[in-house]
């Protein structure tokens, strides 16, 4: 909650500035949307969207002529799944009962509070449309309280090795991403739709914090924890 007073007293501030020096123009207004890995105009897609991943925050635009600034701060839940196998073919290990070749699945679900930095171009088409592009760098803050680290595994009949139930995983509180996207203004409202395209991994290198265990994981497939996704939001300008 202090990084979104920061954020928004920052906004006022740029207004202010803005005001006095004349020529631009400030908005600011709350927005809701949804996160997707892949866009659909179906309905039934989109209803999913909103129940799965709801998106509620607000933004400030900063517009100087053609081109823009809007900074935003959105609140969402994410899920991110990582797939991994461990090895425990070598001599020294085997001594360790858990078969090997096991496969489990690591599932975080978290909640994000996200700080997109949009710069933006901007035409009018008519006095009350207008279309928009834009880009910028997104830094995606996990809540570490409401964060849940889910294990499963399934090797025929064995349940999941009792050595991984405590296991801590190495999961990180921030990821960073550049974002990329369209938008339009009818009115006072406004519809943006951006792609997230993940940086930094939600999972570490090391996965599980235990030089034991840590060693013997595949983890050659990580760079799926990036957080690669579309995101859908509508607007409305208070100002």
């Amino acid at each position: 909650m202090k990084k979104t007073s920061l954020l928004l007293a920052a906004l006022l501030m740029m207004g202010s500035a803005a005001f006095a020096g004349g020529g631009f123009d400030l908005s600011i207004g709350p927005k809701v949307g949804y996160q997707t890995t892949k866009l659909s105009y179906q309905k039934e897609d989109i209803k999913t969207g909103f129940m799965n991943s709801f998106t509620i925050g607000v933004f400030g635009r900063v517009e100087i002529g053609h081109f823009y600034v809007q900074p935003e701060v959105l609140w969402f839940k994410t899920s991110n799944a990582f797939d991994m196998t461990i090895d425990t073919s070598n001599a020294s290990v085997q001594n360790i009962e858990i078969p090997n070749g096991l496969q489990f699945t690591m599932t975080r679900k978290a909640m994000n509070i996200q700080v997109p930095l949009l710069f933006g171009y901007k035409l009018e088409l008519t006095d009350n449309i207008a279309l928009r592009a834009q880009i910028g760098p997104t830094a995606n803050f996990i809540i570490p309280e409401k964060t849940v680290v889910q294990k499963s595994a399934s090797v025929g009949e064995a349940d999941f090795p009792e050595q991984l139930q405590n296991a801590e995983f190495d999961t990180k509180d921030i990821a960073w991403g550049l974002q990329m996207g369209v938008g339009v203004d009818i009115l006072r409202f406004t519809l943006d739709i951006n792609y997230n395209k993940g940086i930094t991994k939600v999972f570490g290198a090391d996965v599980i914090n235990n030089t034991e265990w840590g060693q013997y994981i595949n983890t050659n497939n990580i760079d799926n924890t990036k957080q690669n996704m579309f995101m859908v939001t509508v607007g409305y300008k208070l100002l």
